[in-house]
């Protein structure tokens, strides 16, 4: 079973399989799951190894935003061309 927290009313949903939709809505935080994985909504999520892909969604750059220091309620409220100018480039880039 994957349960899910919405931070904004702090509604849980519970379903039997993983829900990409709600993954990648920047308000819906994956709490636990039936696979071992489980997330603690107040913690900070792990620092990626590397930056996204331009072609990654919003979500993947809302997470290194935030990976990044960014706080959690900016990263959510900037759209993902917003967060690809701001952390786009790695500094190994400027070389």
């Amino acid at each position: 079973m994957y349960v899910y927290r919405n931070s904004n009313t702090g509604a849980f949903y519970e379903t039997p399989q993983r829900s990409v939709r709600l993954e990648t809505l920047p308000n819906w935080l994956l709490i636990s799951a039936s696979d071992g994985q489980s997330a603690d909504p107040v913690a900070t999520p792990p620092a990626r190894s590397s930056r996204p892909l331009d072609t990654d969604n919003r979500a993947a750059w809302v997470e290194y935003a935030i990976s990044q220091g960014m706080p959690p309620k900016d990263a959510r409220a900037l759209s993902k061309a917003s967060l690809v100018k701001e952390f786009g480039r790695e500094e190994d880039d400027d070389a």
